[in-house]
């Protein structure tokens, strides 16, 4: 990270000499003087920066004087041809890597005077390849890369390189164990990389006579240098030492760390990093005060300790740890619990990466197969391998005064990460100790089930609980102390079991300040409307790679949201009220981009509005012109053209629709005339059968004896009102006391409290007879027409077509004047008229009688 700096720096600081700010690059193109190199302009000059790698070249030709850079690696390069880059005198930077180049001598340079990097990384130089002062026209050159270039032992003269400042070099001991005397001169060198990493690094035995010559240099990293043996004293002298890194030597053990930290004491050191200094498959390690003790008397801000197998630390090992220590990296650990958790309380750390844990490294077991000529000579103690603290085989985390479970947290601690740490558990009830911690990484574990709620989390912006198979999450795992956090991640888990189940929207109801969220890959079907009811202020929403077929949570009050992900679902087309929603976030002034690629869009009739709306909106339709779409024949067609699309939906809508909506309209008009004419035509049947089946439901009605065929009357008389002083005189006084005939007249027997259509109707079904009162007021009189017709379904419909209706034209009516249903009966059944003489009115009576009996 450091080197990159130092190039970064070199590189743009050379560019600034002839302009007075850095200026901004144009693409690549090809150069004007070889077409197959490519090159970019400085905007502000007339610099060039050029690139001629993987050409195949087999000899350097001649470039311009206006490159400042150029870039030849990966070609069939042997020879610099001697003054090739005098004209280059501009020239900043030079790559020459993974050529084939032999030889080097003073003339192969002449001209780059001002050079200030090169790299000759993976050529065929070796202790021939230097000549004597090769390196005396580069004395401006700040940054040498000879890696890949020495399998054996040897050191180049490099000592006219005295503005060099960083060394990437092989690093070969085997008969000696210490930097040449050059070294020495080069007072400018602050980096030194000979790790093996990206070279060749043999120096199986670190003294303390080794990096005597080079007591300035800040930076060294001797990674995967198959160290067996670092004594101490080896780093003493390098007080200005800021970065150190010996990660990737496995034999060291952690044994070693006493040497290397009591070294260090009283440097400048900054950053540290001992990554895999033991074996992956040995005995898991413990990390033990006197490996660290020396640390508290330095300025450490960095300390890397991954891949250790480290499972234990001693506690109050890490109170040594100054206060300036900030990050701490132990990925790839085998961490158990333990009472040291608590020292993390003096800590003043900011960073924790404790990823990874508990990983198979199935390629580091093949690697240490392959790795068999590397003996270490050491062997770890004992006491190192078997670790045994009886107060470590329980963990008892402190609780509050309502038993409820602490975690101890470091007060400064802003982010920590557990990415991967092969957690298997349920997040239940958890207060963390007071802290100001605000970003979490809970990724790719098994924490299935989310209950809570988590408490002091006060300061939390950023949570990750992505990748943990979780299937349940409860309404209150989010509590009020989640409401700083802005941005939370639970990509691919199962909450498509869990959140469809809340309607009310209290999963994330604390969420007040949310500004994104992700909930792709959760096999979600449907989101309740209310689910998002809190989060006013959201921005980005990632609902893609679900099985969503409709937008049925609310939008609309999502004023700040500007990005919706509906990738790889199963919608075929958004609905009228969707699209509403989302119009009024636009009309509120949002800027709203839509991603809908791979889902089911259907282009049909159905779906019309929804493809002229993806065309007219304002909102951007991310790559719309790139979505397939399903017509109704079945063929997906790639919805480039989307107007035409529209069109030519429109077209075949619309004929269909007319022909849709006539046949249906017709069709209704149809069946309403059938049931109206049927109804009309069967209106008394009807009305007598409802009347019947209400009479037969009110026991309280007398009912006639079907067995024995008697009836409660004789005869229901129908008259009009304006007729009453025959019947209750004359026909009374004649019929039922002279004759003992039971007559039913309405203003005597009907029952009181029922409605007049009830007593009618059961009168008459009560009655043997019904005698009819005919007069020009009874023609005219609703009841008395009502009367009649129920006589007649009575007659129809329960006394098997038996003539019930006796009729007595009272007066002189004409047959014009009949109603064609009374017509129909006069004409088809016998009558009797009332006469106007003594004598037929004797025979009108026995008639009448005789008819009744």
């Amino acid at each position: 990270m450091i080197r990159l700096l130092y190039l970064l720096f070199l590189t743009f600081g050379t560019l600034c000499c002839s302009v007075s700010t850095i200026a901004m690059y144009t693409l690549f193109k090809p150069c004007e003087f070889y077409q197959r190199c490519q090159c970019k302009r400085d905007q502000g000059s007339s610099l060039y920066s050029a690139d001629c790698s993987e050409l195949n070249m087999t000899q350097i030709w001649k470039f311009p004087n206006t490159i400042v850079k150029l870039t030849l690696r990966m070609n069939r390069l042997e020879l610099i041809n001697d003054g090739i880059f005098f004209d280059n005198r501009l020239l900043r930077s030079l790559d020459l890597s993974f050529n084939r180049i032999n030889t080097l001598s003073p003339s192969s340079f002449i001209g780059l005077e001002q050079l200030k990097e090169l790299d000759l990384q993976y050529n065929n130089l070796s202790e021939i390849s230097f000549t004597h002062q090769w390196s005396v026209k580069l004395q401006n050159l700040v940054s040498l890369n000879l890696k890949g270039n020495f399998y054996d032992e040897y050191q180049p003269d490099i000592s006219s390189l005295v503005r060099l400042e960083i060394l990437e070099m092989d690093f070969v001991f085997k008969k000696t164990t210490i930097l040449n005397r050059q070294f020495g001169d080069l007072k400018r060198l602050k980096l030194l990389d000979f790790s093996g990493l990206t070279g060749h690094c043999s120096a199986p035995f670190l003294t303390p006579h080794t990096f005597q010559n080079v007591p300035h240099v800040r930076n060294i990293s001797l990674a995967k240098c198959k160290i067996r043996s670092l004594q101490r004293g080896a780093f003493n002298m390098m007080k200005n030492i800021t970065f150190l890194d010996l990660s990737e030597n496995t034999c060291l053990k952690f044994q070693v760390l006493e040497n290397v930290t009591a070294d260090l004491q009283f440097s400048a050191i900054k950053i540290l990093k001992v990554n895999k200094i033991h074996k992956v498959f040995d005995m898991n390690t413990y990390l033990q005060t006197t490996h660290i003790m020396h640390l508290h008397n330095t300025s450490i801000q960095e300390l890397h300790m991954d891949s250790n197998r480290l499972q234990q630390v001693e506690r109050g090992a890490m109170k040594f740890f100054p206060r300036t220590l900030i990050f701490l990296s132990v990925k790839d650990n085998m961490f158990s619990l333990g009472h040291y958790m608590y020292d993390l309380l003096w800590l003043s750390l900011e960073t924790v990466d404790a990823s990874g844990m508990f990983s198979f490294h199935m390629e580091d077991q093949n690697a240490e197969k392959c790795n068999l000529d590397l003996v270490c000579t050491w062997h770890t103690d004992e006491s190192y391998n078997v670790f045994h603290d009886s107060k470590s085989k329980q963990m008892f985390f402190e609780q509050d005064k309502f038993g409820r479970m602490i975690i101890p947290i470091p007060y400064n601690l802003k982010t920590l990460i557990l990415r991967s740490s092969g957690s298997k558990y349920n997040i239940t009830e958890i207060d963390l100790s007071e802290n100001t911690l605000e970003s979490v990484d809970l990724s790719d574990n098994i924490l299935t089930r989310w209950i809570g709620p988590l408490r002091n989390v006060t300061n939390l912006r950023y949570l990750d609980l992505s990748s943990n198979m979780c299937s349940n999450v409860s309404t209150f795992f989010f509590s009020p102390d989640f409401n700083m956090l802005k941005k939370l991640s639970l990509r691919n888990n199962l909450l498509g079991l869990a959140l469809p189940s809340d309607s009310h929207g209290n999963t994330f109801q604390h969420l007040l300040n949310l500004m994104t969220l992700d909930l792709s890959q959760n096999r979600i079907s449907k989101l309740p409307k209310l689910i998002f009811k809190s989060q006013r202020k959201m921005e980005f929403l990632d609902l893609s790679d679900n099985f969503i077929e409709n937008i049925d949570f609310q939008l609309s009050h999502l004023i700040k949201l500007s990005y919706l992900d509906l990738r790889n679902n199963f919608i075929t087309f958004l609905d009228s009220h969707t699209i509403v929603e989302i119009n009024s976030l636009v009309d509120k002034g949002n800027n709203l981009s839509i991603y809908m690629f791979e889902n089911k869009l259907v282009c049909t009739c159905n779906s019309k509005s929804f493809i002229d709306w993806m065309e007219s909106t304002s909102v951007h339709i991310v790559d719309k012109n790139h979505y397939f779409c399903q017509l109704s024949t079945g063929k997906r067609v790639l919805m480039e053209n989307i107007p035409e699309l529209y069109k030519k939906l429109e077209k075949d809508c619309t004929s269909y629709e007319v022909l849709t909506y006539g046949l249906v309209v017709t069709i209704l008009l149809f069946i309403i005339v059938m049931i109206m004419g049927i109804c009309y035509r069967f209106r008394w049947k009807l009305r007598y059968l409802y009347y019947m089946v209400k009479i037969r439901s009110r026991s309280k009605i007398p009912q006639i004896d079907k067995d024995t065929n008697e009836y409660m009357y004789d005869a229901f008389v129908s008259y009009a009102d304006e007729d009453q002083s025959f019947v209750h005189t004359q026909l009374l006084q004649t019929l039922e006391k002279e004759n003992d005939i039971r007559l039913c007249l309405h203003k005597r027997n009907f029952l009181p409290g029922n409605d007049i259509a009830t007593n009618i109707t059961s009168a008459i079904h009560n009655s043997r007879k019904t005698v009819v009162i005919m007069t020009y007021h009874y023609l005219t009189s609703y009841w008395c027409m009502f009367e009649f017709n129920m006589a007649r379904m009575e007659s129809i419909y329960e006394r098997n077509n038996e003539n019930v209706l006796f009729l007595v034209v009272f007066e002189q009516i004409s047959a014009r004047d009949f109603p064609l249903q009374i017509l129909e009966v006069v004409q088809s059944q016998s009558y009797i008229e009332f006469p106007n003489d003594e004598q037929g009115d004797v025979v009108f009576w026995q008639q009448l009688i005789t008819a009744l009996e």
